[in-house]
């Protein structure tokens, strides 16, 4: 990354040479929380580290920001909600971190958010698509909110998904596959409400079990009720689950849905049945721009592995990282307030994130960075995602930004 991180590094650079390299500054230390060893979410919660380790690599080895060195503070919450809780509290009141990124699990997500807004502690959430996380949080609800997102909401994901499934594929006889998780949850009912908009019902909604391995009945129930496509909102491993039991039943139907099933657990653990499953994604790491080879290079050689478990959720949070950093310069400042305010403020485009060129992905009234225009549908082929459709793949080599 180093080629390109420069470019939108220059500002920062130039401040940091008023400063010693390192003076006897402490560190500024920035949280990553993700699920290492969490249930059905452990490439998230890699991935999230991952990237980490790759900003924190560039940014140090450029003097870090503000003339000091840049610390970052992993935590795994297990997909846990109250560890997650225990967590936030652990870095604002202990650690004092200035801002953090991360969290996977929408469950998690949800309660940990509210530590962090009651600390006035800016937190990114780069994994967790719950709609809920940040609506929560936005005025008049509160004054401000300190509570932002580079992930694709899931009052997003749905529309590209049926957008793919009725609009492309003239598809509108739909079954819902969704696990029982705070995710899938969260996820049926935007489906649902995006279904209502376009004046269709799904013909079966079917829920299942984390951990279950046989999802026969309800997929023979989803043929029953004359189903031509699943859409799944569900963990990966129990995305694959489902692809293998369709695959014994020998139900040839399109199998869609949003980002978890771009991940390395649905590829794997799905093999030949989860050929062709279509994933609504930010980043496809087969994507021929330099930016993102570069990235996915630094992301191999940095964590010592041949593959990103999820190269989304890695690509959201040093993009969210790279934010940070930007808000911490534009506002000579690591008090929570003024990050805040930066982040809403941005006057500095970004050049080298991954995902999009960011010019102004935060306002007062809107904390989502990613907008429908910078999702698109990959495919899985041959133990990778690919981009479904040619022309997203010709417009992945032009930078997508917010409109």
């Amino acid at each position: 990354m180093l080629r390109t991180i420069c470019k939108d590094t220059l500002l920062i650079l130039a401040i940091c040479t008023n400063w010693p390299a390192f003076a006897e500054e402490p560190p500024i230390k920035i949280a990553v929380i993700g699920p290492t060893t969490g249930k059905s979410s452990e490439d998230m919660g890699e991935s999230i580290l991952g990237g980490a380790r790759v900003f924190l690599s560039d940014i140090n080895q450029f003097g870090g920001v503000l003339g000091r060195r840049v610390e970052l503070l992993e935590r795994d919450d297990r997909a846990q909600p109250d560890l997650g809780v225990n967590i936030a509290r652990e870095l604002t009141e202990k650690e004092k971190v200035v801002a953090a990124v991360g969290y996977a699990n929408t469950g998690v997500a949800l309660p940990a958010a509210r530590v962090f807004q009651q600390a006035k502690i800016p937190l990114i959430i780069t994994g967790a698509t719950g709609a809920a996380i940040t609506t929560q949080l936005m005025p008049p609800a509160v004054p401000v909110s300190y509570v932002f997102r580079t992930a694709a909401s899931d009052a997003l994901q749905p529309i590209v998904i049926l957008n793919d499934v009725i609009d492309r594929r003239k598809i509108d006889r739909i079954a819902i596959l969704h696990d029982d998780s705070p995710y899938g949850e969260f996820g049926k009912q935007s489906m649902l409400a995006e279904l209502k908009r376009r004046h269709l019902a799904p013909v079966a909604v079917e829920s299942l079990k984390i951990g279950d391995q046989d999802m026969t009945a309800q997929l023979t129930r989803a043929k029953e009720a004359g189903a031509q496509a699943v859409v799944l909102y569900c963990l990966p491993p129990e995305a694959a689950m489902i692809a293998r039991s369709a695959a014994r039943l020998k139900l040839k139907l399109p199998i869609v849905g949003p980002w978890t099933l771009s991940q390395k657990a649905f590829i794997d653990l799905s093999g030949d049945s989860g050929e062709g499953a279509r994933t609504a994604v930010t980043y496809i790491e087969s994507d021929m721009s330099s930016v993102s080879n570069q990235f996915s290079l630094a992301y191999k050689k940095v964590n010592k592995v041949s593959r990103i478990p999820s190269a989304v959720a890695a690509a959201q949070t040093y993009d969210a990282l790279r934010l940070l950093i930007l808000a911490i310069y534009q506002a000579r400042s690591t008090d929570g307030s003024k990050i805040r305010e930066a982040l809403e403020k941005l006057q500095q485009p970004t050049t080298s994130t991954v995902v999009s060129r960011y010019l102004k992905p935060f306002s007062a009234a809107d904390h989502e960075a990613i907008t429908l225009n910078m999702i698109v549908m990959g495919e899985v082929h041959k133990g990778r995602v690919e981009y479904a459709y040619k022309e997203d793949a010709n417009r992945g080599l032009i930078a997508r930004t917010k409109r």
